[in-house]
């Protein structure tokens, strides 16, 4: 049977922390404001190097000046998560958050002021036994089903055939996507290795629709999205390389490598460009580090080949 609790003030914001924390493989945000605090940060952080671990962002308000939604900060935050998608829905009022297990229905943005300054309301819902993961993940599972229904039903008094986690999904997968990574696994040592796991090494960002947006108000109104699209044939998916790999590989110093990608235009700094993404050079990530990688078959490589 599912279970409600109503929270208030510090229980509600203790409630968030605790939801965020016990997640599993799963965690859908949803706030039309999106400024994280350190309290959030730091229940995030405990999921960073969990492997194959899902998250879910969407927000909302403010279509041509996005970082007035989601502070830069945050997506900078949100950016180091290795499975992480980023959805923006113009006309988003709602709050919710879910995890495998529980889901909170409030008044509460994820944001720094709301969660310092304002009175706030929520409920939490538990909706599945713990010791049921297998059984309470899919969404669509009976066991959530069974729950949720009875909430929805006995608390609100409306029809058990309103679910609030399909409909939240659904909002969400209907929802506009402004960045996805994919995470980059490998086989796992010792023991857990032997058993099939994997760990962590690194990812790519496979749409980026965000960092133009976020930070730069001098191009809000003028840039356009560029999406780097995902291979559905993972045979013909390219190979990209570090500026170092390069380097060696060429034997050429690595600041001529990145001498000749920013008078072409493909990066600026440690930044790729619009015209850089669209070439197919990608944001990958190493112990916490975030590095420029090329395509091994970049056509302007050929200038550096002797």
């Amino acid at each position: 049977m599912a279970e409600v609790q109503f929270l208030f003030d510090n229980g509600l914001i203790a409630g968030l922390e605790n939801l965020i924390k016990e997640s599993k493989q799963k965690l859908l945000l949803v706030s039309p404001y999106i400024d994280l605090d350190n309290r959030i940060k730091d229940a995030l952080k405990e999921k960073l190097s969990v492997p194959n671990f899902e998250l879910r962002v969407l927000f909302g308000k403010n279509e041509y000046n996005l970082y007035k939604s989601i502070k830069k900060d945050s997506f900078e935050f949100l950016k180091q998560f290795s499975n992480v998608e980023i959805r923006y829905e113009e006309r988003l009022h709602a709050k919710f958050y879910l995890n495998d297990f529980d889901f909170i229905l409030t008044s509460l943005n994820l944001y720094d002021y709301s969660l310092a300054k304002n009175i706030e309301v929520g409920i939490i819902c538990n909706y599945g036994t713990k010791g049921l993961i297998g059984r309470v993940v899919d969404g669509t599972g009976s066991l959530i089903n069974q729950g949720v229904g009875k909430v929805t039903h006995d608390v609100f008094g409306i029809s058990k055939d309103v679910n609030p986690i399909e409909k939240f999904q659904t909002i969400f997968e209907n929802a506009v996507l402004k960045y996805k990574t994919e995470p980059l696994t490998v086989n796992a040592g010792g023991v857990k290795g032997i058993l099939g796991g994997k760990k962590l090494d690194g990812f790519n960002v496979i749409v980026d629709n965000l960092s133009t947006y976020i930070g730069d108000k001098a191009q809000q109104s003028t840039v356009k999205d560029i999406v780097v699209p995902k291979e559905e044939n993972k045979s013909n998916v390219v190979k990209t390389l570090s500026a170092s790999q390069i380097s060696k590989s060429l034997s050429i110093n690595q600041s001529d490598l990145t001498k000749l990608m920013q008078a072409k235009g493909l990066i600026d700094g440690n930044k790729i460009t619009n015209l850089g993404l669209a070439r197919g050079l990608v944001m990958k990530n190493y112990m916490g580090n975030d590095y420029i990688a090329y395509p091994d078959n970049l056509v302007e490589l050929d200038e550096l080949k002797s």
